[in-house]
């Protein structure tokens, strides 16, 4: 069965003949609130961060029992970054898109008017979506006109009020995209410390995509569905992080040559297979030594190092400080 329904109606939507379990508005952390709905229909989950007035972050978790279209509107013009960190493309139609879907692994900075501002989202039904999204000020990016031809164009249709994406096509969700985001969920501050932190991320994730755009024109050579099966290998990456495949593996899953996959990968992601497999190890072995009590060896381990010396090179090599520095701070 499929569905088309408003926004306004969503909730309603949920409640069958049984109300949902509903958690609204728990607060998390300040600024912070979850919306929770568990129904028969699917389970859905919003975090949503405030970090100003003008500025927020909203993660949102979907899986829903029936096929369903989702019409969204504003009242008022819109900047937003959005990001859909599933492995399945989901439907999305905006007049400042120039596709009706948001490709895995993948996300744009969009700007719609307050006449364009509505769109189109369509889930498929028991596929599990994750996505991420911050709403900007419309001001946030005027300080770089003149900086860059890609940010001047984009810059110019937000002036003449004309609805518009930053990325022509999109921006490839890389590993180092991949970690601010990962850095953003498990962020641990407090106070106003928190908040200059989420904000430094926020002009991370804006450098990290403008500079994705750079190998945008390289990645038009690639034929589309190689473009998918090299986004399919990142994916493995990501799900086989304590026991990854080697390049012959990994090559053969996807259905393409080890050169292709070798010179795809860093045409789409801008790294190495390894070098992305390693920003994403990491990043988790970061959180690790910020949010756990487990050992550095024992890190060093669950990073893929039998050698703590070896982990530790790697470590500082990426974010120019040891290990054992992070541990003491934390």
């Amino acid at each position: 069965m499929a569905f088309k329904i408003d926004s306004n109606d969503f909730a309603d939507f949920l409640e069958t003949e049984k109300r949902p379990e509903i958690q609204q508005s728990k607060i998390v952390a300040e600024d912070e609130k979850d919306i929770k709905f568990v129904t028969p229909r699917g389970d859905i989950l919003f975090h949503e961060h405030t970090i100003t007035e003008e500025l927020s972050i909203l993660q949102g978790n979907y899986q829903l029992h029936d096929d369903v279209a989702i019409s969204g509107h504003g009242d008022s013009s819109l900047l937003e970054m959005h990001f859909n960190l599933s492995d399945q493309k989901i439907g999305y139609i905006n007049p400042g898109s120039s596709k009706d879907f948001a490709s895995p692994m993948s996300g744009n900075i969009t700007f719609l008017s307050a006449e364009d501002n509505h769109a189109k989202i369509d889930f498929k039904k028991d596929i599990i979506y994750n996505t991420f999204d911050i709403h900007l000020p419309l001001n946030v990016l005027t300080k770089y006109e003149g900086e860059s031809k890609i940010m001047d164009n984009f810059l110019n249709n937000i002036q003449k009020n004309t609805s518009a994406a930053l990325a022509k096509n999109e921006i490839k969700i890389s590993a180092k995209i991949f970690g601010v985001m990962q850095d953003i969920k498990n962020c641990f501050y407090k106070g106003l410390t928190r908040k200059i932190y989420m904000e430094s991320k926020i002009y991370e994730l804006i450098a990290l995509s403008h500079h994705n755009l750079d190998t945008e024109k390289d990645a038009l050579n690639l034929a589309g569905s190689d473009v998918e099966k090299i986004k399919y290998a990142a994916q493995l990456i990501r799900e086989n992080i304590d026991n990854p495949y080697t390049i012959v593996e990994l090559a053969r899953k996807v259905g393409v040559n080890q050169t292709k996959l070798k010179e795809g990968f860093k045409t789409v992601f801008g790294d190495t297979v390894f070098g992305y497999l390693q920003e994403i190890r990491m990043n988790n072995a970061r959180h690790y030594l910020s949010d756990t009590s487990l050992s550095i060896q024992e890190i060093s381990h669950l990073s893929g190092y039998q050698n703590v010396s070896n982990f530790s090179i790697a470590f500082k090599r990426i974010f120019g400080y040891p290990p054992t520095k992070l541990r003491l701070k934390s």
